[in-house]
């Protein structure tokens, strides 16, 4: 098959057809919207129309959806060299084992991306008479040597002359955020064109980068509709579809959005211009003469008593409403809807194709197989070419406003575009089976940069807060996924700590690790695991009273006030003035005393209240030894002669043995066990703020588990606040887990997260759509309540909010999810497939 290919040459983002006309490239910043975020669509759809009106002088553009290769194994590689150097072993296989499972399921894993090219046009008015004649001299002439079949030499400067052209339609376009493509870009887009589901390496595409090489693939076409690419990188197979006629209205007719919920990369194309209205061969000729046969055939059919047919009713309502809006000189368009669909087979190729016929089917919108036009649509769809008589018999008019309701521009894009794999995005509305039949038809991969929100320079981001919240019921996957981002910081040099209050993580981990058919398999990751500082604060153990003494780990101001909060809570509230008066003075006083180089620690405290003459400050004082001697409270009382708990290692889990908390709903007045913890969890809660505010030039992560313990109070709330504050400046991320989006919220605090993992918790579905400023109504309801375990709602430092399926590796899962199979459940398993 012998094409003619319409690009003569290119600078940068512009173009210069064979036609002699030049068109600017932009790349489109994808404008990623929720599936049920009708608000957001619709905002979307009038930002589309209003900038596609500013394109009527400038007559023709086209719109591309790109399916490009995800560059995921370069990826892959770029993030190991990023690691901790004794974690790259691990890191190593773990990221090569993603890179391998997704490319086997793939095949070519992808993205997409929006390409916007417009016809330039220099505005008249803005030449000279002298100018104005010159340019047109040159056109004319430029039209007579190509009718010749000669052209005219291009110079090396002729791009300077469009520069200002190309400025001002980017002004004009601003609302979009148009990117114009650099001459790699460029170039790249132009050979994907020949290179449809072709493996590739991107700078091997570059290597060969000349015009005369865009096309070096063979095509051949066959009568089924299909054309065949032989390429130096591969052989692919492509079907062209171009949208027929719709039996619906365009209203809502999200086809942009649509074809991204494939389970295969599927491109799309549109070609449009605005036609000449005026003339005997203009649109209101034509308008005039369809508004004629239309009367006519309305007026025959009611004469003999024929049924009327709906699309006889809908043709006659659509020329009125074109009239209306010719009349109000609303811009109107011609264009062209085509998907480009390609496999590695014909076999899969014919698949694909059947699919998406019948989804579109269920739309009522025709996809059109032109069997024998293949070859010809290719060329028409190549960029820079224009309409022609080969393409135009699947073209349908609209005014801007109706176009714009294909919701072009827009993506179900979630996470950052490097970091650690995390899951795939879900676009389906409805609930699957199970989590890995949802993973599994989801091509659209989320990946996970923990660090990105304190990033400067970063397109897109619309938070610098490095908060994030993980909620959702037992049983749901947040402690999953809350394990499996502390697995991948431990991986990076970022230092990390997980506050783990239920006391099982440590037990979990070990028994998985220590288990020799694991470690055999696993061997670099087991090693990972051995080098965590494990940390269990036993208070039966010597040697770890008082470790989270804070008169010892703290500096003066934060010892004084993290003191008097435990001793104030322990009161319950009883305490008079006169006794805090007495415990406030006793602790700055020890606190003093610690400051000039004396071994005196949180007991000391409780030994001047005992030692008071008054009666009642004696009588607290004794109260508090009683509570404090041989109970949990031990580990944040000592007499000063204590190493206090470390701020140095890589990675820490720390965990409080018989640590008895309070239920997140209980009524009931705290026993003395609880109050005690509860109290514990104020210290170790400023022990988490110290551990990320020492070094502002280091990165920290901390991992707050069952979080809403330490909120139950003020006091708690007040140092969960200031832990919050810590963030950004100092490059320290807070990570607070809990049941409820409502158990990390406080009225006084206006600290909201930059990052949400909403699981599902019964009876939250409003509590949850508030909290990410969606909508509260009953399908949004229940696209909360379709969610499998192990999915949640992901709201990421771009603003994007999609329902995603967390994936984790079956060597790291593991080591998270407890075996709880029994005789009794493997045989319902064995049952269930019969």
């Amino acid at each position: 098959m012998k094409l003619s290919y319409p690009i003569e040459t290119y600078q940068e983002n512009l173009v210069l057809t064979k036609e002699r006309e030049v068109m600017a490239f932009y790349a489109i910043p994808y404008f990623a919207i929720s599936p049920v975020n009708v608000k957001k669509k619709g905002e979307m759809k009038e930002t589309l129309e209003k900038a596609l009106k500013k394109l009527l002088p400038h007559a023709y553009f086209e719109i591309s959806l790109v399916s490009r290769d995800f560059l995921l194994q370069e990826k892959m590689s770029d993030l190991l060299e990023t690691l901790m150097p004794e974690c790259k072993a691990s890191g190593k296989v773990y990221l090569e084992g993603v890179t391998k499972r997704y490319t086997k399921e793939m095949e070519i894993p992808y993205k997409y991306v929006w390409l916007l090219g417009v016809s330039l046009s220099k505005e008249r008015e803005a030449m000279n008479f002298k100018e104005l004649i010159q340019h047109t001299l040159q056109k004319q002439t430029e039209t007579f040597m190509r009718g010749l079949g000669r052209y005219i030499q291009v110079t090396e400067t002729w791009a300077e002359e469009w520069k200002q052209a190309e400025r001002e339609l980017r002004q004009t376009l601003s609302a979009l955020k148009p990117v114009p493509l650099s001459g790699e870009q460029m170039y790249y887009y132009q050979k994907l064109q020949f290179l449809p589901y072709i493996p590739h390496l991107r700078k091997e595409v570059l290597d060969l980068r000349t015009v005369n090489n865009v096309t070096d693939t063979m095509i051949y076409a066959n009568t089924m509709g299909e054309l065949k690419f032989v390429s130096p990188f591969g052989t692919s197979y492509c079907s062209i579809l171009p949208v027929g006629k719709s039996t619906g209205i365009l209203t809502n007719n999200h086809i942009g959005e649509i074809v991204q919920t494939f389970n295969f990369p599927v491109c799309l194309k549109i070609k449009a211009h605005f036609p000449d209205m005026n003339g005997s061969f203009g649109y209101k000729s034509k308008l005039t003469q369809g508004m004629t046969r239309s009367k006519m055939i309305m007026r025959e059919t009611a004469a003999t008593g024929n049924v009327m047919h709906d699309r006889i009713i809908i043709g006659r309502q659509g020329l009125n409403d074109m009239a209306k809006k010719m009349q109000a000189k609303v811009p109107i368009l011609e264009y062209g809807t085509f998907l480009i669909i390609a496999a590695s087979s014909r076999k899969q190729l014919r698949s694909r194709v059947k699919t998406a016929v019948e989804a579109f089917e269920t739309l009522h919108i025709d996809l059109e197989y032109a069997r024998l036009d293949q070859p010809y649509l290719f060329q028409s769809l190549l960029y820079g070419a224009k309409l022609n008589r080969d393409s135009r018999f699947w073209y349908h008019v609209s005014d801007v406003g109706g176009f714009s309701q294909q919701l072009f521009f827009t993506t179900t894009k979630s996470g950052s575009d490097s970091g650690f794999p995390l899951g795939r995005v879900d676009s389906n509305y409805y609930k699957w089976e199970d989590l890995n039949q949802a993973t599994h038809a989801s091509r659209n991969i989320v990946l996970y940069n923990p660090m990105l929100a304190n990033k400067e320079n970063i397109a897109g981001k619309v938070t610098k807060n490095l908060l994030t919240t993980i909620t959702g019921m037992t049983g749901s996957g947040k402690s999953i996924l809350a394990q499996y981002l502390f697995l991948q910081a431990v991986h990076s040099k970022i230092r990390t700590l997980y506050v783990d209050p239920k006391h099982t993580m440590r037990e979990q981990w070990l028994s998985v690790s220590k288990d020799p058919k694991w470690r055999k398999r696993n061997p670099d990751l087991a090693e990972i695991i051995d080098n965590i500082h494990w940390s269990t604060l036993d208070y039966r153990k010597k040697e770890n009273q008082g470790v989270l003494d804070p008169i010892v780990f703290l500096n003066a101001n934060d010892a004084v006030t993290v003191s008097r909060s435990i001793l104030k809570y322990l009161g319950e509230g009883s305490w008079k003035k006169e006794e805090l008066s007495a415990i406030y003075k006793a602790t700055k006083e020890v606190v003093k005393r610690r400051v000039n180089g004396e071994t005196v620690g949180f007991m000391h405290v409780i030994e001047t209240l005992k030692a008071s003459s008054k009666k009642e400050v004696k009588a607290a004082g004794e109260y508090l030894f009683e509570v404090v001697e041989g109970s949990i409270l031990s580990l944040a009382f000592s007499y000063g002669d204590v190493k206090g708990i470390s701020f140095e290692e890589h990675a820490t889990v720390l965990e409080i043995a018989d640590l008895e908390l309070p239920e997140a709903d209980a009524e009931d007045e705290l026993s003395d066990e609880e109050r005690s913890s509860v109290a514990l969890m104020m210290a170790l809660g400023t022990f988490c703020k110290q551990f990320g505010s020492m070094n502002d030039k280091e990165e920290t992560i901390e991992f707050m588990d069952e979080v809403w313990v330490i909120m139950t109070s003020k006091e708690g709330k007040r140092i969960v606040k200031s832990m919050k504050r810590v963030g950004r400046s100092q490059n320290n991320k807070l990570v607070l887990i809990s049941q409820s989006v409502n158990d990390v919220k406080d009225p006084n605090d206006t600290t909201g997260a930059g990052e949400r993992f909403c699981f599902y918790e019964d009876g939250e579905e409003e509590h949850i759509l508030r909290t990410l400023k969606l909508e509260v109504n009953e399908t949004n309801i229940q696209w909360i309540r379709n969610m499998n375990q192990g999915q949640c709602l992901y709201l990421d430092v771009f603003g994007n909010i999609n329902r995603i399926s967390i994936e984790v590796p079956q060597a790291w899962l593991e080591l998270f999810a407890p075996k709880n199979d029994s005789e009794q459940s493997r045989l319902e398993q064995a049952y269930q497939k019969r």
